[in-house]
């Protein structure tokens, strides 16, 4: 039987969920500071959520899923592929 194996502090996962909205952000072909203004963020931020560099609140995710037009559940369905 495999085992999975975990990372404690969630950082794979905080890349991973990054480099999805990153990837998002560049299939509407707009840049992180066009982002981070229609969402209310500071552009910084937005950058450091794409490189997986901060934790950041569920809120703010429902907010870059809604600009999107993705759901929760298709997202984090799409970070399996």
């Amino acid at each position: 039987m495999k085992t999975a194996q975990t990372d404690p502090d969630g950082n794979e996962l905080m890349v991973r969920i990054g480099e999805k909205i990153r990837e998002l952000r560049k299939q509407k072909n707009i840049s992180y500071e066009k982002l981070a203004k229609e969402i209310g963020l500071d552009r910084n931020t937005v950058n450091l959520i794409e490189l997986g560099k901060t934790n950041f609140q569920f809120q703010t995710l429902l907010s870059i899923l809604s600009y999107h037009k993705i759901s929760v559940f298709d997202f984090f369905k799409s970070l399996e592929q």
